[in-house]
């Protein structure tokens, strides 16, 4: 793994809880706020990294992260539907993008969500679909429970896929008042 890509997962990670859009107790908020949250979250690690974030851009990715000088960081890609369903096109997307450019992005980023149950078809469809490619994949799974008809945030779960192979990086509650400082402070990268 590149420090381009340690840096950026460190970044999302850390910037998912600045100016979250739901405080403890709130009832249940709506997709159009968890989209806004993502494209903040991707502004803002795109700026702390010298680049920008273009979003709806380039054959209509959700976000591209360019550089000054024109080279792409990432192409990033958000998607509210489970990500292990077929209609769920995102990964195709952005693997399609890496094979028909002459400079492809450093990464490609796609950031879904997941009930539990259905994580591991989600992490199978990322591994297949991405097994061939030439560029890193960094997917954020937020894993949810349903309660009522709501999504209930579980996790937020940072995998890396890269040449046939898979890593889970990072896991950590989604929500920010679900945070166990004491533990939190005291983890290790090995846990």
């Amino acid at each position: 793994m590149k420090r381009i890509e340690r840096d950026f997962v460190t970044l999302f990670n850390c910037l998912w809880y600045q100016d979250f859009p739901v405080a403890e107790g709130d009832g249940a908020v709506g997709r159009a706020n968890w989209t806004i949250h993502l494209g903040v979250v991707i502004r803002q690690c795109a700026k702390l990294m010298g680049a920008k974030a273009l979003f709806e851009h380039g054959g209509r990715t959700d976000a591209v992260l360019k550089y000054p000088d024109g080279q792409i960081l990432s192409n990033v890609e958000w998607e509210w539907i489970e990500s292990h369903k077929d209609k769920v096109e995102e990964l195709n997307k952005l693997r399609d993008q890496i094979a028909a450019s002459d400079t492809p992005p450093a990464f490609s980023t796609f950031i879904s969500y997941s009930t539990n149950s259905n994580l591991p078809a989600a992490l199978e469809k990322a591994k297949e679909l991405w097994a061939q490619c030439n560029k890193p994949l960094i997917f954020f799974v937020i894993t949810f429970e349903r309660k009522s008809g709501s999504r209930v945030f579980t996790e937020l779960q940072t995998h890396f896929i890269s040449k046939g192979k898979h890593k889970k990086l990072r896991t950590q509650p989604a929500l920010p008042w679900m945070v166990n400082r004491k533990k939190f402070n005291n983890s290790s990268d090995e846990e």
